[in-house]
């Protein structure tokens, strides 16, 4: 319902209203009350009348408001015509927040369509003859229509309300899983790092024993017996280099003459081939030939 309807929808109730009291002024001088209690009256029953219409009113308001977001809103006559709500959503029908909330919207135009035709009955009682007795039947139907809308409801609100509390505790049983999982790796971290200390520990405990050893068996030993066997194994080292001297000598000298008979095998091999090439020119000149070029390229 627009803002166009919603006022218009207004404006007729407030019709309604003000001719209901206008029949009960009526009403009231024709069985003969005082003036002065008819002026009572007429002062006090439209604030009296319109109490609980204003609060209809202000119930159907914001319920327009939300059916106007979720779902396009119908007619009056088109509401009016369609069956109670509780024939629509029986008990247990409701599975889901989405039926539960067009359950709450289609309530909320019932029931302003609910006050509307309970305005109309009561406008009709005054020009019966037995308005007290009309009057009755009607807010007993009216009662009884507001509480088949109140048990749809009722149930809306309560799935809507089991609903957030079963996605509460979901959302509360995953960041348990997850702060146990968090716990339980931060726990291992914890072992594995304190056995890395355990084991750090031990190794550093390992080579202070070894030092602790090395230093125990050589505080007995005089310190110029510590440097005489440092003398004689430098002495040992030179000698065995002394030794080993002329083989070294010897392999570099071998080394060396490898070299020199490499390079001038070398020199032979070029020497031999350039002898050839002058042999092969000679013969093809005594032969009458032309000399060929050894560096041109051969004839196809």
């Amino acid at each position: 319902m627009d803002k166009v309807d919603m006022e218009g929808h207004f404006s007729k109730r407030t019709r309604q209203t003000l001719a209901q009291a206008t029949l009960q002024l009526s009403a009231m001088l024709a069985c003969g009350l005082p003036l002065a209690a008819s002026a009572q009256m007429q002062a006090q029953t439209p604030a009296q009348t319109q109490g609980p219409l204003k609060s209809q009113a202000a119930a159907a308001t914001a319920t327009a408001s939300t059916a106007s977001t979720a779902m396009p809103s119908p007619a009056w006559d088109e509401i009016a015509a369609r069956a109670p709500l509780n024939e629509r959503y029986p008990s247990g029908s409701i599975h889901t927040v989405e039926q539960a909330d067009r359950a709450l919207i289609e309530a909320g135009q019932d029931r302003g369509v609910l006050a509307d035709i309970y305005l109309d009955e009561q406008r009709a009682c005054y020009k019966k003859f037995l308005v007290s007795s009309c009057l009755e039947d009607a807010k007993y139907q009216h009662r009884a229509s507001e509480k088949k809308i109140k048990q749809v409801e009722v149930e809306a609100n309560a799935y809507k309300r089991q609903a957030t509390v079963d996605d509460r505790d979901r959302a509360l049983a995953d960041q348990r899983k997850k702060d146990e999982a968090d716990s339980a790796q931060r726990i291992q971290e914890q072992k594995d790092k304190a056995a890395k200390s355990a084991r750090t520990l031990k190794d550093s405990q390992a080579k202070q024993q070894q030092v602790q050893q090395r230093k125990d068996q050589q505080k007995d030993v005089p310190a110029d017996y510590r440097v005489r066997e440092q003398d004689a194994k430098m002495k040992a080292q030179q000698a065995k280099d002394a030794a080993e001297a002329p083989q070294r000598a010897a392999n570099a000298k071998d080394y060396q003459q490898r070299i020199k008979d490499a390079e001038q095998h070398k020199l032979d091999v070029e020497a031999k081939k350039a002898e050839n090439e002058r042999e092969r020119a000679a013969k093809r000149e005594s032969q009458g030939q032309k000399p060929v070029d050894s560096n041109a390229t051969p004839a196809k």
